[in-house]
C-alpha cells in the first residue's frame, strides 16, 4: 500500500474513534447517569478504557469480518476503495446528525463497505453481506424484547434493594457489562480501520497495544469535547426512562451485542440500547414515550443504509480501473 493512502486511513480510524466518542460515548455516558451507575465523565473514562483494551484481551473476530469479510480488498486499489467506504460513512453520519437524526456508525460503514466494493468491481461476499445485514435488523428488535421482558423484574430488583448500596452495585456492574460488549463489537471496527492501513491486506487483524492506545484517546477526545453539549439532551430525548427500564435497557443491549460479537457480526451497541430503552420504558413508563423523537430515530435507521450504500457505490465508480 502507498504510504499516503496509509496515512489517510490512519487518520479515518483516528477520526471514527472520535466520532465514535461524540456519538457512542456520550449517548451510553448518558445512560449510565441516567441509570446511576457513575457519573457521565468517569463513564465515558471506562468506556474509552474499554475501546483500548477489550480487543487487546477478547480478541478481533468482528474487526476480521469488517476488514475482509464484507469485500475483497485484495486488488491494487482495494485501500482506496476501504478509504472511501470509510469517508463516505463519515459524510453519512453527520450529515443526518447535523439535521437532528443521530444514527449508527455501524450501519453507515457497512452500506459504504458493500456500495465501495460494487462501485469499484471487487469481489463481495453477499453470504456474509447477508447475515450482517440481517444481524443488524435483528438485534434491536431482540434487545427492545429481552428489555421489555426484564422491566418488570428489574424493578422488583431495584424495589427490594433501594434502601441497600446493592442496587447500586447491580447498575455498575450493568453498565460494566455494557462496556466490555461495546469494546468487543464497535469498538472492533476502529481496529479494523487501522488493520487495512497497517497490515497486507487479507491478513489476520490483530490489535496493538500502541494502535489502541490512539483509539482510546480519540474516542476519548470526541466525547469530551461533546460531553456537556448534548448529554443531557440525548439522555431524554426519546423516553422519559426510569432507573429500572434504564437498567433492564442496559443489561439486554448487553446480551444482544455480546452475541453478536460471539458471531463476528459488526453491530451497533447504541442502537441496540436505544431498542432497549425503547421497550423498557414501553413496560414500565408507557405514557413517557416520546414517539415523535422514536420516529425521527427510525427514519434516521432507514435511511442511512441506502444513503452510505449509494454515495459509496458511486465513489467507488470513480476509482474503478
Amino acid at each position: 500500500m502507498a504510504a499516503t493512502e496509509r496515512i489517510w486511513l490512519t487518520a479515518l480510524a483516528l477520526a471514527f474513534a472520535f466520532v465514535s466518542g461524540a456519538n457512542d460515548g456520550v449517548t451510553l455516558a448518558a445512560t449510565s447517569a441516567r441509570s446511576r451507575a457513575m457519573a457521565p465523565l468517569v463513564a465515558l473514562g471506562v468506556l474509552a478504557v474499554a475501546v483500548g483494551a477489550v480487543p487487546l484481551v477478547l480478541g478481533t473476530g468482528v474487526a476480521g469480518t469488517v476488514a475482509h469479510g464484507l469485500v475483497s480488498f485484495e486488488r491494487s486499489d482495494g485501500q482506496l476503495a476501504f478509504l472511501c467506504a470509510g469517508l463516505c460513512a463519515l459524510v453519512v453520519v453527520l450529515t443526518l446528525s447535523r439535521r437532528g437524526l443521530p444514527t449508527s456508525l455501524t450501519m453507515a460503514l457497512t452500506g459504504a463497505i458493500v456500495g465501495a466494493g460494487l462501485g469499484a468491481g471487487l469481489p463481495t461476499r453477499w453470504s456474509t453481506v447477508a447475515a450482517v445485514l440481517l444481524s443488524g435488523v435483528v438485534a434491536p428488535i431482540v434487545s427492545g424484547l429481552l428489555a421489555y421482558l426484564l422491566a418488570p423484574g428489574t424493578r422488583t430488583l431495584l424495589g427490594a434493594r433501594r434502601r441497600c448500596r446493592g442496587a447500586r452495585a447491580l447498575q455498575l456492574v450493568a453498565y460494566l457489562g455494557q462496556c466490555i460488549a461495546y469494546g468487543v463489537n464497535d469498538g472492533e471496527k476502529l481496529v479494523a480501520l487501522l488493520a487495512v492501513a497497517s497490515a497486507a491486506p487479507g491478513g489476520a487483524v490483530r490489535a496493538s497495544a500502541g494502535g489502541q492506545a490512539l483509539l482510546a484517546g480519540a474516542f476519548a477526545a470526541g466525547g469530551l469535547l461533546f460531553l456537556r453539549r448534548t448529554a443531557t439532551r440525548v439522555a431524554g430525548q426519546m423516553v422519559r426512562a426510569s432507573e429500572e427500564g434504564t437498567l433492564a435497557a442496559v443489561v439486554a443491549a448487553t446480551v444482544a451485542v455480546v452475541g453478536g460479537a460471539a458471531a463476528g457480526m459488526p453491530l451497533s451497541s447504541t442502537q441496540a440500547t436505544t431498542a432497549a430503552l425503547l421497550g423498557g420504558s414501553a413496560r414500565l413508563v408507557p405514557w413517557g414515550v416520546r414517539w415523535q423523537q422514536v420516529r425521527s430515530i427510525g427514519l434516521a435507521w432507514a435511511l442511512t443504509l441506502p444513503l452510505a450504500t449509494g454515495l459509496a457505490f458511486g465513489a467507488g465508480l470513480l476509482i474503478r480501473r
